[in-house]
């Protein structure tokens, strides 16, 4: 991977990442990064027991 200063500051990572294409590139970053907000998500299903699906449900398959 190139180097670049978004690494450095790490709150660029993400969209150097998806830049690098590590991410799903099939979507924009701004979509990619509407979807990964699991909040309201987490808060409904916090105790049961398929809690990691859950909050990856609305994520397209890699």
């Amino acid at each position: 991977m190139p180097f670049s200063w978004k690494i450095l500051l790490s709150g660029f990572t993400p969209a150097y990442l998806h830049e690098q294409r590590k991410f799903d590139t099939n979507i924009s970053f701004e979509e990619l990064q509407r979807l990964s907000h699991i909040n309201e998500v987490a808060l409904q299903g916090d105790q049961a027991a398929d809690f990691s699906g859950r909050i990856r449900v609305r994520l397209l398959p890699l």
